[in-house]
């Protein structure tokens, strides 16, 4: 195990049981994800029931997000996370129930959480309705900027922040080792030594990306290239798709040379 994750974790199972709201922080290929698989399969282990709710607010209108009353007939449809609400308040006190909200976070719809995440616990939705929480709740966010978001809602938080350097790509590359066939395990491990980091460094250096990408991002798409590699000009060829396609249309044929 990586001692800086495990450490992490530790933080991240605090900061849940101090805040109601908990924020993780950082690029993608940080981690983020890997830090709630692992502390919600820890509690698991534990006996403890921990029902994710997953929510994706940008991905939906704030009506459709936190429901609405029909203006013909006045009757009130529930939106997603208010839907989600009521089913973690029904669970008993020894559940610990997790709304996830994946994305960025927009004053738009995380302003009306406010009064769920400070010390009262309570949503109040279009309706009039209140809806009390208890402390087995946790509202997660994962996110990679909290830009946009307004100091109202970032002080009623517990955040974690995770950087690129919290974990070595060496990490990511084990892991990825593990799922290939050993038949070529050993040849492309000594491939990806040889040749990956050096061919990511050169990318990087380049500063020209056609879709903005992270260090750990451009090592998914290489891996996932040379994959089924057998000699060095397979991998080439793989590092070269799958890395060069990144840069601009210009310099993508300097890449190569």
């Amino acid at each position: 195990y990586i001692d800086g994750q495990v450490f992490k974790v530790l933080q991240l199972y605090e900061a849940m049981n101090q805040r109601m709201g908990v924020v993780l922080v950082g690029p993608s290929g940080s981690g983020k994800s890997t830090l709630l698989k692992v502390l919600r399969k820890a509690l698991q282990i534990m006996n403890v029931q921990v029902p994710m709710h997953v929510v994706n607010p940008k991905a939906l209108p704030r009506q459709q997000l936190l429901g609405y009353m029909d203006p013909d007939t006045r009757e009130w449809f529930d939106g997603v996370l208010s839907a989600a609400a009521r089913n973690v308040v029904k669970e008993a006190a020894e559940v610990r129930s997790w709304i996830f909200c994946d994305g960025d976070i927009d004053p738009e719809w995380v302003e009306s959480l406010n009064s769920v995440l400070d010390d009262n616990k309570l949503l109040t939705m279009p309706n009039g309705v209140r809806i009390q929480f208890g402390s087995n709740v946790n509202f997660v966010f994962e996110t990679h900027s909290l830009e946009f978001a307004s100091p109202a809602t970032v002080s009623r938080m517990g955040i974690i922040f995770l950087s690129e350097q919290d974990l070595h790509p060496k990490y990511a590359v084990a892991s990825f080792m593990d799922k290939v066939p050993e038949a070529t395990r050993d040849n492309l491990s000594n491939l990806v030594d040889s040749y990956l980091y050096k061919a990511i460094e050169i990318l990087t250096s380049m500063e020209n990306f056609g879709v903005e990408s992270t260090r750990m991002g451009l090592l998914t798409i290489a891996l996932n290239h040379v994959a089924s590699a057998e000699s060095k000009l397979d991998f080439a060829c793989g590092l070269i798709r799958g890395l060069g396609s990144r840069l601009v249309l210009e310099l993508q044929s300097g890449y190569g040379f």
